[in-house]
């Protein structure tokens, strides 16, 4: 018979033999079973949604975006850095960048801070974004993206999003008006934050990357956008969310510099 161990080449073994050692191999055997079953629970992240594939229209958008939500399964607080590890090569996605605990450009492929995610908790801090960089683009890259344990580096999750360029996607769907947050980043005191009007009034929450509601801006009804003034908010990412009765939407994120 055959056997074959995890990273080994196949070696053949006589059956007798095989029989009359089976206890000592099946030791060996446990013993391997273990050490896969250890290396196993040590990952603390998993996927709890993303999008599987970041779309856009290369002759009417601009800019692709994708985003990934990160369950921690473990008994406790982690703390995680990301890194772009690996990118696509056909030249589609080379202007590119992601967010994080803040948000890095295409020359930078390590976050410089970290996320904390409680235990049994989802983050949904990340974000990818690729440029289109030719109006007759069409095809597909992908980016790999590494969440690493702050205490440690063996407990990490690789995550690969595929950006897809298209000169028809989109067409033929009923037109959307796609939210707008500018400018972004933000250094003015100003964020203008535009989106589908509603026949119902509502608010815009803003909130930091703990949940905690740290503005409310009113929309009146049917009104198109409004105007968060940043005022003395801390610098860093803020989460937008519209609610309008019953229904909430996130809008977006910005960067307060």
């Amino acid at each position: 018979m055959f056997i074959r161990l995890r990273g080994m080449l196949a070696v053949y073994v006589p059956l007798e033999l095989f029989q009359e050692s089976f206890e000592p191999m099946k030791r060996i055997f446990l013993f391997f079973a273990c050490v896969f079953t250890a290396s196993l629970s040590a990952q603390s992240l998993t996927v709890h949604s993303m999008d599987s594939v970041a779309y856009v229209n290369s002759h009417t958008g601009s800019l692709a975006e994708g985003h990934i939500a990160l369950l921690n399964t473990s008994g406790s607080t982690q703390s995680y850095i990301l890194k772009r590890i690996e990118v696509g090569n056909t030249g589609l996605v080379d202007s590119n960048y992601f967010c994080w605990d803040l948000c890095y450009p295409t020359w930078v492929n390590q976050s410089q801070g970290s996320v904390q995610v409680n235990a049994g908790a989802v983050a949904y801090d990340f974000s990818g974004y690729a440029y289109v960089m030719d109006t007759a683009a069409n095809g597909q890259d992908t980016v790999w993206y590494r969440f690493e344990n702050v205490a440690d580096t063996a407990d990490f999750l690789d995550v690969p999003m595929i950006f897809a360029f298209s000169q028809t996607f989109g067409q033929g769907e009923p037109v959307q008006i796609k939210n707008k947050i500018y400018p972004n980043p933000s250094h003015s005191g100003r964020v203008t934050i535009e989106f589908a009007p509603l026949a119902q009034a509502g608010r815009v929450d803003v909130l930091d990357m703990l949940g905690r509601v740290r503005a409310q801006v009113l929309v009146p009804a049917y009104a198109n956008k409004v105007v968060w003034n940043v005022g003395d908010a801390p610098k860093g990412i803020y989460i937008l969310r519209r609610s309008t009765g019953t229904m909430q939407e996130n809008v977006g994120k910005v960067l307060i510099q």
